[in-house]
């Protein structure tokens, strides 16, 4: 049986970033604050996970080929969000994550606990006209909603060219006073290297790269040529801790301008903490 229609209804009804797990011979169930909700009694089958699946997948670009043993992909939704499925396999059956981001990103003063975090974040983008910035914290939602978060502060407070890279996109930014361009790797660039190369073609002023995967010395050496080219890098990858991430970036540290770590607080909201790396 297909649940895609009862997982939407679900979706809709709820405003915030919402998280739900197919597994089969399971209910259907809402992760939330560590919990789980159950949005079905009804324990699935593997056809039923399969079956949603690939109805979910109907929604999303045909240029992602062929449902394979493992992958991701997002799509839109009028009214609803940004829909984020991830899938692998177990046994031969599927298991599937949907991701459920608002359309509108939350404001940094909304979503810091710290009043002073969009002060700092505004001293960050004035002093530094290119550098990295690296991102660090235990939950990928709330960190991906914290650099969109600041995505939308640049966008509406200064004239810059925004790219985001990213597989796949977690939100939709709108144009204000800067131009934003949003590339979605496998779907608008083939890879992270091709997408990270083909910077120069646009020149961004600030640079996110969403990356997804272990960061590799080539995709490192493509975000410095980004950084020499004047830009302001922010870059995340969930796979990555602060100590990781320094030891990515260690023969090129001199080029980090900041570490910011985000975690979720007991109120909703994020605890940030800004590690200032100014020369």
């Amino acid at each position: 049986m297909n649940y895609m229609s009862q997982i939407l209804s679900y979706i809709s009804g709820n405003p915030d970033i919402t998280e739900i797990y197919l597994v089969p011979n399971a209910p259907i169930v809402d992760k939330k604050n560590g919990k789980f909700v159950k949005i079905t009694d009804t324990l699935l089958t593997a056809e039923d996970v399969r079956d949603t699946l690939f109805a979910l997948r109907s929604y999303a670009s045909h240029l992602l080929g062929p449902i394979g043993n493992e992958g991701t992909f997002s799509f839109g939704i009028q009214n609803i969000g940004r829909i984020r499925v991830s899938y692998i396999t177990q046994r031969g059956s599927y298991v599937v994550n949907i991701v459920k981001t608002p359309y509108f990103v939350p404001a940094l003063e909304d979503l810091c606990d710290d009043p002073k975090i969009p002060k700092l974040i505004d001293e960050l983008i004035r002093i530094n006209s290119s550098g990295i910035v690296l991102l660090s914290g235990t939950n990928p939602l709330r960190v991906s909603a914290f650099a969109y978060s600041v995505i939308q502060h640049v966008s509406k407070n200064y004239q810059k060219i925004i790219l985001i890279l990213e597989r796949p996109l977690s939100f939709l930014v709108k144009h204000s006073k800067s131009i934003v361009i949003q590339r979605e790797v496998g779907i608008d660039t083939p890879t992270f290297e091709d997408g990270l190369r083909d910077i120069s073609y646009i020149n961004p002023d600030f640079l996110y790269v969403g990356y997804k995967e272990v960061l590799p010395a080539e995709d490192i050496l493509h975000i410095v040529r980004a950084v020499e080219l004047s830009t302001l890098v922010m870059f995340y990858s969930p796979y990555m801790n602060e100590e990781a991430l320094l030891k990515s970036f260690e023969k090129h540290k001199k080029l980090v301008r900041a570490i910011i770590g985000i975690e979720p607080s007991q109120e909703g909201r994020l605890q940030v903490y800004i590690t200032d790396r100014l020369p």
